[in-house]
């Protein structure tokens, strides 16, 4: 019987000589090799970009923008804040409710923080004896105006859009 791959003389009853066979069967393990190589380079690709998308929000965190479409939500009367004492209160601007740091500063004017550390979103605390808000996961520090003072924050904290009407406070979302 002839080999049906190089058409030379079997001897024997088998479709492939030695030789052919033998190719044959390193042909197979080879593509199969190679498939699981390319595989988990390819797995191991999209898992590298997945770090690489994370580690560069939170290098670049998205910023809402100045005068963000968030709409203004009213978080209580003027009276209810005492000047110079931060109050945390929740705002549903984005979608998801979220805490913010509002302090009347006198004569209506108010400053919001955002309470997620810029390092890792870790909830800042502010420390009213140490006039600091301070992150309890990796020790970012900001100073009472929410700039970033010691620490691995690479920014201060995101400011919220605030307003007075009718002596209600009204709080938006970030503008820087």
């Amino acid at each position: 019987m002839r080999c049906r791959m190089c058409g030379f003389e079997t001897g024997n009853e088998t479709e492939l000589c030695e030789e052919c066979a033998g190719k044959a069967s390193q042909a197979k393990d080879m593509s199969r090799r190679k498939f699981l190589g390319w595989g988990a380079v390819t797995v191991g690709g999209l898992i590298g970009v997945g770090y690489l998308g994370s580690a560069l929000r939170m290098l670049y965190p998205t910023n809402v923008g100045n005068g963000s479409s968030a709409p203004l939500q009213n978080i209580g009367p003027v009276a209810a804040f005492p000047v110079g004492h931060y109050i945390l209160k929740t705002y549903t601007g984005e979608g998801f409710e979220d805490g913010v740091w509002v302090m009347n500063q006198g004569s209506n004017q108010f400053i919001a923080l955002d309470f997620h550390c810029t390092h890792l979103q870790c909830p800042v605390q502010w420390f009213q004896s140490l006039e600091k808000f301070l992150c309890p996961c990796h020790g970012s520090q900001y100073n009472k105006l929410g700039q970033h003072i010691a620490g691995p924050a690479p920014r201060g904290l995101f400011h919220h859009a605030v307003a007075v009407k009718n002596g209600q406070v009204m709080l938006g979302g970030q503008t820087s």
